[in-house]
């Protein structure tokens, strides 16, 4: 009796399955270029709308004004590398009928920078070497090796050259001592040539006065004409016994991104606080083999000149700078008008307006604590099948059907008929 292939006891039907999509097959750019944008809400309140198109309007009048305007933010800006030289002429004279000229008036004769001119000489002549008190520099008693203590002031007596004058005793000079006050010193003139470059935005040395139509006052200007130019203004007899500091300035503040050329303001400052100013001058000489010394102190005017400033010139780079700050601060606007519409009004109206502002999303921290119990629960029913318990309840392709070993749910493949060599035979 030919043999009987032993019919399937479960079979399943597993269907057509569906080809896998080849993730590679090709590039979707709408999702690789993809992006994300904020979501907007018009919120339509006019007390809300004034405050914020409020602030946006200070906003732009602030970069409008303040920046592009006043400060230039929007140009590259660079500072200047200033120079000036000023130049003495002139004469004067001493009550005893003595004649000054620019070697006499001016020490040094050479300072680019600025200018000092005598206008009151004290001068100490036939020093010697020898012991007395030092007037620049008196040190008090005890004086220790270096010196013998003077019983009548209280200082050290020191070598030195004698008889001393110096900062101590200059308002009463020692006997000898030739006082010269000169006169007609606010009749000398200045000529002050200043200017300035800026390498990183052009070749050009800009000069004071080289415009057409600019002050020319700077050029040759008088004593006189800049003691009067002076914050305070002042009068030659005011600073002629003790002397002052004048700082002369040429600010510039040069746009040049229409037009290459520049003039400067001229400032003019007395800056030594009324304590005047005044230089030592000493020459020395050999007299029948006796060393000697002509002490001088002079008082006069003490000129500070000084050329500095900046250059601008429109570039984009600032100007994007700019307009990116402005879109920032624009924001202020409305995290202002969000704070006052959430705090500012009762609470069904805020309430109204937060659930259009604020999308609350779901409790995803309570399900992931749920995820962890149901993992549990699955790890604890694998477990159970694979020591061949069976729980009450408990269902599907883990339950042991009592088909003996491997005789499981679902285990169909197990079952089928397909190998084709095992047959029965009849008798």
């Amino acid at each position: 009796m030919a043999g009987l292939e032993m019919r399937r006891v479960v079979d399943e039907d597993e269907g057509v399955r569906p080809a896998p999509q080849n993730r590679n097959a090709g590039w979707d750019l709408d999702k690789i270029c993809a992006y994300y944008t904020n979501k907007v809400v018009r919120i339509q309140d006019a007390n809300l709308g004034y405050l914020y198109w409020g602030i946006v309007s200070l906003i732009l009048i602030y970069i409008q004004v303040v920046v592009f305007h006043i400060e230039g933010r929007h140009s590259f800006q660079e500072p200047g590398i200033g120079a000036v030289i000023t130049k003495f002429q002139g004469k004067a004279f001493g009550t005893d009928g003595k004649a000054f000229d620019a070697p006499d008036l001016r020490f040094p004769i050479i300072e680019p920078s600025g200018a000092f001119i005598t206008t009151r000489r004290i001068t100490m002549k036939g020093q010697t070497l020898g012991d007395c008190i030092d007037q620049d520099n008196p040190k008090p008693c005890p004086c220790g090796k270096t010196g013998v203590c003077d019983p009548a002031t209280n200082l050290c007596v020191v070598k030195g050259w004698c008889p001393s004058l110096g900062a101590q005793n200059i308002g009463k000079p020692p006997a000898g001592a030739v006082i010269e006050n000169i006169t007609g010193v606010e009749k000398a003139l200045l000529k002050i040539t200043a200017g300035i470059g800026f390498p990183s935005i052009g070749d050009t040395f800009h000069v004071a006065g080289s415009m057409e139509g600019s002050s020319q006052l700077h050029k040759s200007v008088s004593v006189e004409e800049l003691l009067q130019l002076s914050d305070p203004p002042l009068k030659i007899e005011d600073v002629a016994e003790r002397g002052c500091v004048i700082a002369v300035n040429f600010f510039w503040a040069c746009d040049l991104s229409w037009v290459n050329a520049c003039e400067p303001v001229l400032s003019v400052k007395r800056v030594d606080d009324g304590s005047g100013f005044a230089q030592q001058r000493a020459r020395k000489s050999r007299v029948n083999g006796v060393d000697m010394r002509d002490a001088t102190f002079m008082y006069g005017l003490r000129f500070l000149v000084d050329s500095s400033g900046i250059g601008r010139q429109i570039s984009l780079v600032p100007i994007v700078i700019q307009i990116g700050s402005c879109l920032a601060l624009v924001q202020v606007a409305s995290k202002t008008a969000d704070f006052l519409m959430l705090n500012m009004y009762d609470k069904e109206r805020s309430s109204a307006y937060y659930r259009l502002k604020v999308n609350e999303t779901a409790d995803y921290a309570d399900l992931q604590e749920r995820i962890h119990l149901i993992q549990e629960q699955k790890s604890s029913a694998r477990a159970d099948i694979s020591s061949g318990v069976v729980r009450g309840g408990q269902a599907g392709s883990g339950v042991a059907l009592g088909l003996g070993t491997g005789g499981r749910g679902a285990m169909a493949s197990v079952l089928r008929g397909r190998n084709t060599g095992a047959r029965s035979s009849a008798g």
